[in-house]
């Protein structure tokens, strides 16, 4: 199912809407909140039919949708001879605003704390011209100019305009106030907000409002087949192959409607120095440095920007698969592995594929791999390759094993049930070749030093690795050939790990298959919940089901050597948490119990369905928790939103309201930092 149906309908459950409401009404209030539960809860809905619902009045609900609309977080269509609008809400864009602590924390790690300033500006602002933007900015650095603050402004100054009652992540005003003047100067001439532009639609972090943008999934499927039909198939349409080159022209005209966006960065690679230039200011100094030469092309007033939730996600999923890879190997591979990862991803625009879009789009998901020569010519020469893996002597290790290659991806069939779904065989190569055709010599026998991250990370292909401190170290200054090996065998880690963070697709080339590994991420995160809430032995049980598919419960307690009074106790605690289900399969049609089969099985699209809802369920109790907590701090919360307190709370307030307001603050973060464990464990169950 496509990701935008998905988040539209099939994963719209009483929790995540709860959810929705709540963060909607701590940002932006009441009045939106109010009509956004309405839409969410009856469907697509005109102005009476809202009014009804709301019991608001006319002008009411226009204010209420206009603060919908600007923030995206509605769609809508006209449609019928009197041209009546309706509204349908966007719960994916809801949910996104949790996650704009993240956001703002990547954009500012990947593109500097001036990408960052605009960032938040055009969060708080929702979609917004060029024009409008600039006027905002030139606002706030005359005011910085005449006031001689510094070169980027107050940090009261913001163009969010504080951004109603703060960000729902925890980076609440209180919190947040200075971060920016602490940071680095921030936008200094409008110039150098062109750049910044520049650099980020480039990212595609940023895209273009077009008119689909506003219209729901559904709606433009509608509109394009019917345009189709009107202009290619006035006839009808009979037959197979009408019936296939229909199909095909809706998926391309889809397509292009969604391609439309990225024109604009198209544009920019044309006229304006192209990727080199853009791709080494990224990767250099991220300091704010801002030189003349650096300008971008000029942009066009009128263009409306957003924010591309999409490419958000695929860069959060990417620091997502770092830190698993640091968790299961080590920080020293986990970077080498965001370099692979960011070469990946350089044109992936979004983290999961539409089946009716991008297959006939042809630009996604066909597997892409990239040299080692690559890898290593954007890996951050600071990085100490010679860290983070154990040393071994060259007859112990097996080079056939160790540099397999595995020309396509493999899905195991423990992998959620997977009926059919058999190994691949991979090709052994005994030597293995660069994209050059050069054999790569066996690594020294001081293969690097011991692992500085921690981690015992050790190849499952070697034989007995020891780590030997006396050892020689690397040469001081190791040749580009020397660290260009240690850096492969980094890769090669990553190959080996039960993930399979990376697989070896050709000589000198690796890929990453997202979906397998997703799917293993997703089988851990299940086996966490099942051992957290039954233990070891009924985890043992969820797999053994999950491998051999349903067993009687006879069989059960010999294939996992238990007893059987252990297992039907065992069963029945897991079948009331939702991890397993019994099917009756009676022998004849008297269907007696002693003439009826009881088969156990896992249902584990279920489980994580189950476990997806749970998440959303705890994070509204976070929420209603921080919102209990705020209103019996309301008066020291207000007193400290004041202008001239802010910033020096500790010298306005009294000891006994400062403790208090302390002793928020920490209770507020610590519901904050479980409600964004939380996202995570949503991003991997649903949208990675």
């Amino acid at each position: 199912m496509p990701a935008s149906l998905l988040t539209a309908s099939a994963s719209q459950t009483k929790n995540l809407a709860e959810l929705c409401t709540l963060v909607i009404d701590d940002i932006y209030g009441e009045l939106p909140s109010r009509i956004f539960a309405a839409l969410l809860n009856r469907g697509r809905a005109g102005l009476p039919q809202l009014a009804q619902y709301t019991s608001l009045t006319p002008k009411q609900l226009r204010h209420g949708l206009a603060v919908l609309l600007q923030y995206d977080l509605l769609y809508f269509y006209v449609s019928g001879p009197d041209r009546a609008t309706v509204y349908d809400a966007n719960p994916a864009a809801a949910y996104n605003l949790l996650r704009t602590g993240k956001v703002l924390e990547m954009v500012d790690s990947l593109y500097g704390s001036d990408a960052r300033d605009v960032m938040q500006s055009m969060f708080a602002l929702g979609h917004t011209r060029i024009a409008d933007l600039k006027e905002a900015y030139k606002a706030k650095i005359d005011k910085a100019d005449a006031t001689k603050n510094g070169t980027n402004g107050t940090s009261n100054g913001h163009t969010n305009g504080n951004h109603a009652k703060g960000y729902t992540n925890g980076d609440t005003p209180h919190h947040d106030e200075g971060k920016t003047s602490r940071a680095g100067p921030a936008i200094r001439s409008l110039e150098h907000l062109n750049s910044v532009l520049c650099r980020l639609i480039h990212a595609e972090v940023l895209e273009v409002v077009t008119t689909a943008s506003f219209k729901s999934f559904p709606d433009r499927q509608s509109e394009t087949r019917e345009k189709v039909k009107t202009t290619y198939f006035s006839d009808g349409i009979r037959g197979l192959k009408k019936k296939e080159e229909f199909e095909t022209r809706v998926s391309e005209e889809l397509y292009n409607l969604r391609d439309e966006p990225r024109k604009l960065k198209r544009t920019l690679q044309t006229n304006g120095g192209g990727r080199q230039k853009l791709r080494k200011l990224l990767n250099g100094d991220k300091s704010n440095g801002f030189h003349s030469d650096d300008r971008g092309p000029p942009l066009d007033p009128k263009t409306v920007l957003r924010v591309n939730h999409e490419k958000c996600a695929v860069e959060l999923r990417n620091h997502r698969l770092v830190q698993a890879a640091a968790a299961a190997i080590g920080e020293t591979t986990a970077e080498v592995y965001g370099t692979l990862l960011r070469q990946l991803t350089d044109t992936v625009t979004r983290c999961r594929a539409d089946p009716l879009i991008d297959i006939a789009g042809g630009e996604f998901y066909r597997a892409r791999a990239v040299n080692t020569s690559d890898i290593y010519d954007n890996l951050n020469p600071n990085l100490d390759v010679f860290t983070g893996i154990g040393k071994a002597a060259p007859d112990e290790i097996d080079i056939a094993s160790a540099e397999r290659l595995e020309r396509h991806a493999k899905v195991e069939s423990i992998v959620f049930g997977d009926e059919g779904g058999e190994e691949e065989d991979f090709d052994l190569d005994d030597e293995d070749y660069d994209s050059e055709g050069e054999i790569y010599p066996p690594p020294p026998a001081p293969a690097a030093a011991p692992t500085a991250n921690g981690n015992h990370a050790t190849n499952g292909a070697t034989k007995g690795v020891k780590f030997d401190d006396s050892a020689a170290a690397p040469p001081s200054s190791p040749s580009e050939e020397v660290r260009m090996q240690q850096m492969r065998q980094h890769l090669l880690l990553l190959c080996d790990n039960k993930l399979k963070f990376v697989r070896h697709c050709d000589r000198g080339t690796w890929t990453v298959d997202f979906e397998p590994l997703f799917k293993r991420l997703r089988e851990s995160e299940l086996d966490n919940a099942i051992e957290r809430k039954v233990g070891r032995q009924g985890l043992r049980l969820a797999r053994i089901l999950r491998d051999k598919g349903k067993l009687d419960e006879k069989t059960l307690p010999t294939m996992a050597l238990m007893k059987k009074s252990d297992v039907q106790n065992k069963m029945l605690e897991m079948q009331m948490h939702g991890f397993v289900d019994m099917q009756e399969v009676p022998r004849d049609n008297n269907r007696s119990a002693s003439r009826t089969l009881f088969l156990w099985f896992c249902d584990s699209p279920r489980s994580l369905d189950t476990l997806l809802d749970n998440a959303y369920k705890a994070m509204v109790r976070c929420l209603r928790i921080r919102d209990v907590h705020r209103r019996e701090n309301k008066e020291v919360l207000t007193f400290v939103q004041r202008p001239d307190v802010k910033g020096r709370e500790k010298e306005a307030l009294e000891k006994k309201y400062f403790d208090k307001y302390q002793s928020y603050c920490e209770i507020e973060q610590k519901l904050m930092g479980q409600v964004m464990r939380l996202d995570s464990l949503v991003a991997t169950l649903r949208d990675y």
